[in-house]
């Protein structure tokens, strides 16, 4: 049995507890969680892999690969979606996030801060992203380790902030990475309750619930509307977002993935093509393609 590292920092194992389907059925597809690589062939690669599967790449990166951004869009505009990724305790926070969005992009990225999400802090950064209409990707749950000394940790980004800037913020679109790992149920019920937070499965969630990804359908076990529950809430599994958080060689891979925990968790297919790209569409204002 092989085992590598990836370039995210986790181990990948093989998915043998859930077959993987070599050729997914195709959908639209909205990867709502991807990673600029700053190499010469980044794109090219990136429209090689996601042009046969009908998808699209919100691609974040850091202010400095703004041009790269721009360029790859240009280039490849049926494929990426521009969003910046910017530092919520650096100074010039405010002011990245004003030039992303003049240079159009969709959503702004955030990771490891040094205070709690829902700090107040934070908060003329999280209203300066509903001013411009840009989506607030979160990281939650466990993170990997850098050299030299680090001034966060998972405690920082557990899932429940989200929810109270949800509240602060009620039309901003936020998505939470990871499903909160570890905190799935935090996560869940967080978004069973606030109309715009989803979450993504990327992560090594998937690889180390292979064996028992029907446990998902506990996390998210409400369909709809309902006693105890909030009279927005939508079907759980549309609370999903797809996304990968890998090398754009590892679509497939992803796609099966998800595939998998939809089957285990007997996800509709109305619901799969929400979760893969028509509620991300939705929340972009992308047209849905056939």
């Amino acid at each position: 049995m092989s085992i590598h590292r990836t370039r995210r920092g986790f181990l990948t194992l093989p998915f043998a507890a859930a077959p993987l389907l070599a050729q997914p059925p195709r959908r639209f597809v909205i990867d709502s969680h991807m990673h600029y690589e700053n190499k010469p062939d980044y794109f090219t690669r990136l429209a090689k892999a996601y042009r046969p599967r009908n998808a699209m790449a919100c691609v974040n990166g850091f202010i400095e690969h703004l041009p790269k951004l721009k360029a790859g869009a240009k280039e490849y505009p049926d494929v990426v979606i521009v969003y910046g990724r910017v530092n919520a305790d650096d100074t010039k926070a405010l002011a990245q996030i004003d030039q992303f969005a003049r240079e159009g992009a969709k959503g702004i990225k955030f990771h490891s801060p040094r205070l709690n999400w829902d700090d107040p802090h934070y908060f003329p950064l999280y209203a300066r992203l509903l001013e411009h209409k840009l989506v607030a990707l979160f990281h939650t749950g466990i993170a990997s380790h850098t050299e030299g000394p680090q001034f966060t940790g998972m405690g920082r980004m557990r899932p429940a902030y989200l929810d109270t800037i949800s509240r602060a913020f009620p039309d901003l679109y936020i998505q939470g990475a990871h499903l909160g790992n570890p905190w799935y149920e935090e996560a869940a019920e967080a978004a069973r309750w606030s109309p715009r937070l989803y979450f993504d499965l990327t992560g090594s969630t998937l690889i180390k619930k292979a064996k028992n990804l029907s446990v998902f359908r506990e996390y998210l076990w409400w369909d709809g509307p309902a006693l105890h529950s909030s009279p927005h809430a939508v079907y759980a599994f549309e609370k999903v977002l797809f996304g990968t958080d890998e090398p754009p060689e590892n679509l497939d891979v992803v796609l099966a993935r998800y595939e998998a925990v939809c089957e285990a968790c007997q996800v509709p297919e109305v619901s799969r093509k929400k979760l893969y790209g028509e509620t991300m569409a939705k929340i972009l204002g992308i047209p849905v393609r056939a």
